[in-house]
């Protein structure tokens, strides 16, 4: 069960406790539950960037009138198919009245709180994807149920009440948005307690330790042909692109423990594992490299160009016939560059507009990892060009920076 008692007590807490809900457990609620229905919203945003991809809202609520949630405004956005308020630590203890002025907008808060109300309600069976989770719950009350997963994403749904397998409204919340303080050690044995966390290409973590002031991460690298001394000669700075895809106060797969590592005054040491020869090397990112890294700020930019250094750990990397380049940032344009050791397959389809169309069409699958780039390209107002490069053409799909911004509001 999800021990939401461990939580610090606040607006959003006590809210919580109140409804004395039912919690499930779940590997990770992203896979497990249809998330878009919350058109591109996330929680750990900030509202800059908020108002940058969906523009600005059309109602500015204050908490303390319309919810039971103290210290938070909410931020409305109305579509056809429901209403999305996102919460987001209020500005000023004042009450907001009128239209939404420039300054009422506390632009550097990160939205904590996402919550959508459907226009009509929504089956059960349409929104949480895993089967054996939906047996659990049982149908026709009107009761309130969380799901939670190791990374403390915390979705809510509430019943339609007399009416079975119907949903009223969904919430998502981080609850690394909370002051809880979290102990690096309690960390290190949740994560050694669930099933290994995915670096993508590069590896798993399949071991986290913490001990005398630094938390250690040993992963077993995915590519047995990765030669690590090699590796580590060709890429010096791969502990500090690790750390960043860890612990990136937006999207870092760890981003709660951030502000307690500091506060531990801890470092962080990676390992990385031959799985077949159990070679590794390892390196250490201490206390003060760790704390200038994230009290500094990272700008989008910097999370794009972190991102292609993460990606490009394992790049150049060949699957059969089709190589998978570096990435690149060339005049605000993101480059995806592949290359083809034959001439181009006469069934490659060369017509611009339907390639494009294919392009999309990938996206609009969930678990394509091409979804984090496009969205990072659009918070930094970059265009995104796939290149296709065989023996005898080249090929490039360009999505400039207004086709990006368009995508994202379908995905």
């Amino acid at each position: 069960m999800l021990m939401l008692g461990i939580l610090s007590s606040c607006g959003l807490v006590e809210m919580i406790e109140a409804e004395r809900p039912v919690s499930y457990n779940s590997n990770n609620v992203y896979k497990d539950l249809k998330m878009d229905l919350f058109k591109g919203f996330v929680n750990k945003i900030s509202v800059e960037d908020l108002v940058k991809d969906h523009g600005r809202p059309d109602t500015l609520l204050d908490a303390d009138e319309e919810a039971a949630v103290e210290g938070y405004d909410i931020y409305r956005y109305r579509f056809p198919d429901g209403t999305i308020d996102c919460y987001v630590p209020k500005m000023a203890a004042k009450k907001l009245t009128g239209a939404i002025s420039n300054d009422s907008l506390n632009m550097t808060a990160l939205v904590d709180y996402i919550y959508y109300e459907p226009n009509k309600n929504i089956l059960l069976k349409d929104f949480i994807l895993n089967d054996s989770i939906r047996s659990l719950i049982p149908t026709g009350k009107s009761v309130v149920y969380y799901f939670g997963d190791p990374f403390y994403d915390i979705v809510r749904i509430r019943l339609a009440k007399n009416k079975k397998d119907e949903i009223l409204n969904v919430a998502l919340n981080d609850v690394s948005m909370l002051d809880q303080e979290n102990d690096p050690d309690e960390f290190a044995n949740e994560v050694n307690g669930n099933d290994p966390v995915s670096l993508g290409d590069l590896g798993t973590i399949m071991m986290t330790e913490y001990a005398k002031k630094m938390l250690s991460f040993s992963v077993v690298t995915n590519h047995c042909d990765i030669n690590l001394k090699q590796f580590d000669s060709q890429n010096t700075s791969w502990a500090n692109v690790l750390v960043i895809r860890l612990f990136d106060e937006q999207c870092g797969i760890f981003r709660w423990m951030t502000d307690d590592i500091i506060r531990e005054g801890a470092g962080v040491k990676i390992t990385l594992v031959d799985e077949k020869t159990k070679e590794s090397i390892s390196k250490t990112v201490d206390y003060s490299s760790f704390k200038d890294i994230f009290r500094k700020g990272i700008s989008n930019i910097d999370r794009l160009k972190a991102f292609n250094e993460f990606e490009n750990l394992t790049y150049p990397y060949t699957i059969q016939k089709m190589t998978c380049e570096k990435l690149r940032i060339e005049d605000n344009y993101q480059i995806l560059p592949f290359s083809f050791s034959e001439a181009m397959p006469e069934d490659f389809e060369v017509d611009m507009s339907k390639l494009k169309k294919i392009e999309v069409k990938k996206l609009l699958d969930p678990e394509n990892p091409e979804r984090d780039n496009f969205s990072l390209c659009h918070k930094c107002n970059y265009g995104v060009k796939k290149v296709y490069t065989f023996v005898d053409r080249e090929v490039v799909v360009e999505f400039t920076p207004e086709e990006v911004k368009k995508i994202m509001k379908v995905l």
